[in-house]
């Protein structure tokens, strides 16, 4: 099981008759999510059990990792002036270990830098070890800026238990 979860894509490319060496990322397509891409994001969201309540087209900006056009995962954040609120790094158990989620993760922050964002802030309560390896500190929630503590994210949907992190580039 593991070896097919490690080489699926390999395996489907080999498959179609080409031998040759080939990435994992040479098959899968990273785009900016459109408005239509929605309801598959909250499906994934919801088989990766993170929170996708208040998840709509105009409020978030996501990317998208995708194979044959399916959705296999997605990263977003919430832009505010010069802050942002990352929402949501979700990918399908199956295609883990693909380092699908480090690219989406470096994505979205390329992504945030194009629309003036400085720093990201999220909330977790299982992530933090992961974010941590990849150059986020833990604060105190009341570091956060006042229109970050406003989203619902802050102030309804996570646990005042969650983990307070922030990346600023």
């Amino acid at each position: 099981t593991e070896l097919a979860k490690k080489s699926l894509v390999r395996v489907q490319y080999s498959c179609s008759g080409n031998s040759s060496g080939i990435e994992t990322s040479d098959f899968i397509n990273y785009r900016t999510a459109l408005s239509g891409d929605f309801p598959e994001i909250v499906n994934l969201l919801d088989e990766c059990k993170l929170p996708h309540s208040d998840i709509v087209p105009g409020k978030q900006n996501f990317i998208i990792a995708e194979i044959d056009r399916k959705i296999i995962g997605c990263a977003g954040f919430e832009a505010y002036n010069e802050s942002g609120l990352f929402r949501s790094l979700g990918v399908k158990p199956i295609h883990r270990e693909m380092k699908i989620g480090k690219d989406l993760l470096s994505k979205i922050i390329d992504l945030s830098k194009e629309n003036n964002v400085n720093q990201l802030y999220l909330l977790t309560t299982t992530a933090d070890v992961y974010f941590k390896k990849s150059g986020w500190k833990v604060i105190n929630r009341n570091e956060v800026p006042d229109d970050i503590l406003a989203t619902t994210e802050f102030s309804s949907i996570c646990p005042s238990t969650a983990i307070c992190m922030m990346y600023r580039f």
